[in-house]
This record gives structure tokens, sequence and C-alpha cells, in this order.
């Protein structure tokens, strides 16, 4: 007796089209991370840099701010991967709504707004361990939530807090550095993952730290 399968209706015509969002969990980072920068970020130095004219207009920088976070908080450096993620995994087409910025855009976008993402990054995150997370993507953060009202829940003094604000800023130029990296080295090296150029720059990374300290 064969066994039965469930159908598999690959070539069936829906007759509503599914959005993207329909696919990404409603827990999944890539909402928050969305969440954050559409309604708790001030993007005001990015936006003010942009004047009107001829052309195409360019992509929104909430949408291109929101997809270099989710690719760097995932372990995704480089430019030419986070824009192959953006037709190939649900979550990166979900934060471009199925307008993919290319490989090009994306590293400009970088380059062009580099001090300003640098901070609102750090911002992000210290929202996000403002509200008790303990990890954003591959991220580990404090995980201390704050409470505002009650002085004996305070959960840091002022100068963990100020040391823990330096940690994370470190964090986010690791990310920037990374992502420089990356894209120089696909460059000249299509053929390196992220992982192989991070491990790369983290060997530039001690060297130059050895060297600073005398070692």
């Amino acid at each position: 007796m064969s066994k039965e399968f469930r159908p598999w209706k690959i070539d069936e015509v829906q007759l509503l089209p599914p959005s993207v969002q329909d696919y990404v969990p409603q827990d999944h980072v890539s909402r928050l991370i969305v969440s954050l920068v559409k309604e708790s970020l001030d993007l005001s130095a990015i936006l003010g840099s942009y004047r009107s004219g001829l052309g195409q207009p360019p992509f929104d920088p909430r949408m291109m701010t929101a997809l270099l976070l989710h690719g760097y908080a995932s372990g995704i450096y480089s430019s030419r991967r986070i824009a192959r993620a953006t037709v190939e995994r649900a979550d990166f087409m979900m934060i471009v709504a199925g307008d993919a910025p290319d490989f090009r855009t994306i590293s400009e976008f970088r380059r062009r707004h580099l001090k300003a993402l640098a901070d609102l990054f750090v911002q992000v995150l210290k929202l996000a361990e403002k509200a008790g997370l303990v990890k954003l993507g591959h991220v580990a953060l404090d995980g201390t939530k704050i409470k505002a009202n009650a002085s004996k829940h305070k959960a840091m003094s002022y100068d963990r807090m100020k040391k823990r604000e330096a940690e994370l800023a470190a964090e986010v130029d690791r990310w920037l550095k990374a992502a420089e990296a990356a894209d120089a080295q696909e460059d000249t090296r299509p053929d390196l993952d992220d992982s192989e150029v991070e491990a790369h720059f983290a060997q530039r990374r001690t060297a130059a730290l050895r060297k600073s300290g005398g070692a």
C-alpha cells in the first residue's frame, strides 16, 4: 500500500497574494529593529543631508538604516551579501518591502552616513537593553531592565552606564569596520564569506592591540 503525502501545491495560484510579512514571525528580531527605527530613532542627521533634485528619488533612509542594522546584528557585514539576502530571506525582504537596493547603494549609504549610523546603532542597542533584552540578533546585551521610578531598583550606576555605552559604541565600531573590510575584501576576493572576512579582521585587530600595548 503506497504512502499518502500532503499535496505539494507549488504550481497552485493563490487568489490573494500573500504579504512577505506573513512569512516573518511576529517575535522575529527584524520586526523589532523596524519598529525601533520607525518609532524611536531621530534620523534628522541623515534626512537633512538630502536635497530635492532631478532623477530617481533615493531609498527611504529609515529602510536603509533598518536594513544595515539587521544585517550587522545578524552577523552579515558584506554589502553584497546583504543585497542578496533582500531577495533570498523573508526577514530582509520584509524590511525592503520588495524594493531591494543593490550592493553599491548599500555600501555607499554606509559610507556617506557613517557617523550618524554609528550613533543610531548605539541608540538601538541601548533601547534594546533598556527593554530588558539579552540579545539582539547575535549581539549579547546586558539584559538588565532599567526601572525609572524606584531608586532602589536602579540597574546601573552612572559610571557603569557610561562604561556600558562605551562598550556598545565599540561593538558598533567593530560592525562598521567589519563591513568596510568585507566590502574591500570582496572587491578583490569575492570567494570569501563573512566568517572568513571577520576572522581576518579579528586577526588584524588583535595585532593592532598587541602593538599598541607594546606586546
